[in-house]
């Protein structure tokens, strides 16, 4: 079960609480049932909604989950319809948790964020010796491209996807999923790069 992490200054995890507790008040949902549900603790989400404690992606889904809404809703939203991205530009989010000994893997958000918005974008670079990914699950489709390095795409129900620099996977997001690094051709430094884009929800 999640327990509050402090959130570091600038981090954009930590920008999520006024929605979060937006969304749980309109739904008459106590702080003790929002975590319940999202499963994790009562005192992580009450730092969250005073902005003290910042979250992860996979706790970012699970919290959506818990409020019926699209991880984007709870996201800070992106003025106007249009959005250009620059190089190295982008909020980037943990996708677990840090350790003492090995930081989290962090994605880089592409695209536009906030209510209504539809699609999401993340591009990864993950360095040798950060922590593994958390468990992933979230309504919608997957779509994984790898630029650099390998990887093997793992679910709960015991199948996995090898995947090398070019290669790509579309899936769908309710099964749990993780990225793991994987030894492969051309990836000497071990450095990964990959691309993901998620929907946020089933085709009616």
């Amino acid at each position: 079960m999640t327990a509050p992490t402090p959130a570091p200054p600038g981090d954009p995890g930590a920008l999520v609480g006024t929605a979060v507790r937006t969304r749980r008040t309109a739904a008459g949902l106590s702080v003790a049932e929002l975590a319940r549900r999202a499963q994790v603790s009562g005192p992580f989400v009450s730092q969250l909604e005073s902005g003290r404690s910042s979250v992860s992606i996979p706790v970012l889904y699970r919290l959506a989950s818990a409020l019926d809404c699209a991880a984007n809703d709870l996201l800070p939203p992106t003025d106007g319809s249009r959005r250009t991205t620059r190089a190295g530009e982008g909020p980037r989010y943990r996708v677990s948790e840090d350790d003492e000994s090995r930081p989290s893997q962090r994605s880089r958000l592409l695209t536009r964020a906030g209510e209504g918005v539809l699609l999401e974008a993340h591009h990864y670079v993950i360095h040798p010796g950060e922590a593994e990914q958390d468990w992933f699950s979230q309504p919608g489709e997957v779509f994984v491209h790898v630029l650099r390095g390998a990887l093997s795409v793992e679910f709960a129900d015991g199948s996995s996807y090898d995947l090398d620099a070019g290669d790509s996977l579309h899936h769908e997001g309710e099964v749990p999923h993780r990225w793991v690094v994987r030894n492969g051709s051309g990836d000497d430094d071990g450095l990964v790069e990959a691309l993901a884009v998620v929907t946020a929800s089933k085709k009616p």
